[in-house]
């Protein structure tokens, strides 16, 4: 797909994160959240969207989703140890 002589890969910058890109395209305001970790060690995160120029709410939702679930980097051992066992299972 082409719009305005660039293809849409070189369009959009790279510094925009690849899940919040298509809310930039449509105007919509989104925040992301980590959350934690899955079993292999993977982070996982909530996106909040809202409607077009609802910025507030979706700060307002995302700000009471981080104070009743505060996020915590797990200890340096432990990340150390999920990277052992993520490299060992792709050998």
């Amino acid at each position: 797909m082409v719009r305005s002589g660039c293809t849409w890969s070189t369009w959009i910058p790279a510094s925009f994160p690849p899940p919040t890109y298509p809310f930039h395209l449509s105007q919509q305001p989104a925040a992301t959240v980590p959350c934690g970790f899955t079993r292999s060690g993977l982070p996982v995160a909530l996106q909040r969207v809202g409607d077009e120029f609802c910025d507030a709410k979706v700060l307002r939702a995302t700000r009471a989703y981080e104070t009743t679930h505060p996020f915590v980097m797990p200890d340096p051992g432990v990340v150390r140890t999920m990277e052992q066992m993520m490299a060992s299972k792709s050998r």
